[in-house]
């Protein structure tokens, strides 16, 4: 009866892993076609100077070997370690340790691989995106920004359609480069977030109440940030217009046209 109840600890382990591999496996293919889909638009973007197509080219590769750095890191230091642990429990398992407990732990280490495998997921693709919508994500973006420091206003009107899933996913990674600008450098306690839509246009209005910067800053010098910023604006073939000077905050307007 115990050999059994061994064997099935043994089987249990077995599964868990090999599913949390699938898991894993599947974010760094859906990463690397994602990463492909994101420098084939880049080369294509032949209306532009070569000189300043070559920099925002090379901003996006600089961008993607951050992002597959971070999440190789995640997978070596989250996913890797659990399946550590669980070869471990398979070690006391052979050594005919309390198969019981051993089954309760390995679950718990499962489901904190799942969710591990789940949160470097997101991070790829924004969760909510695809299913609810660009005013639905920017709203839960919003939310987790704000804080006891940090007021975050967000409106958007209610019948504010789907758009094209490439414009979606633009803007909102424009929206986490300008949260993250903000964060980082700003000192801002307000942030204030529009999104509205006519027949003629999409505009994205965003603004905080921050340190502010002189624009001439930015020609020929902007960072990583900034240039990511750019990029996708030449992606979506969009405008952009900064209202900011030392002391006064930034204000971002966003339009995509037709």
């Amino acid at each position: 009866m115990e050999t059994a109840h061994e064997v099935e600890v043994f089987l249990f382990l077995v599964v868990g892993m090999l599913a949390l591999f699938l898991l894993a496996g599947g974010v760094v293919l859906f990463f690397f076609v994602y990463q492909k889909k994101m420098l084939s638009q880049q080369l294509r973007l032949s209306e532009m100077g070569a000189a300043h197509r070559e920099e925002l080219l090379h901003s996006n590769i600089e961008q993607v070997e951050v992002e597959r750095k971070r999440i190789a890191a995640d997978l070596h230091d989250e996913v890797g370690s659990i399946f550590s642990t669980l070869k471990l429990k398979m070690n006391q398992l052979e050594r005919g340790e309390d198969a019981e407990k051993l089954l309760a732990d390995s679950r718990d280490i499962i489901d904190a691989g799942i969710s591990s495998v789940r949160r470097i997921s997101h991070t790829i693709t924004p969760p909510g995106l695809d299913m609810f919508g660009l005013a639905d994500a920017l709203e839960a973006l919003c939310d987790k920004v704000r804080g006891p420091q940090l007021h975050v206003e967000f409106s958007c009107p209610d019948d504010f359609p789907r758009l094209d899933s490439k414009v979606e996913l633009g803007l909102y990674r424009i929206m986490q480069e300008l949260f993250n600008n903000t964060l980082r450098h700003a000192a801002a306690t307000e942030i204030t977030v529009h999104l509205r839509h006519s027949p003629e246009a999409v505009t994205l209005i965003y603004a905080d109440n921050g340190r502010g910067f002189d624009p001439a800053l930015l020609q020929g010098r902007a960072g990583l940030g900034w240039m990511n910023i750019e990029a996708r604006i030449s992606q979506l073939k969009a405008t952009l217009e900064w209202i900011t000077a030392p002391g006064e905050g930034l204000k971002t307007i966003i339009v995509i046209s037709g």
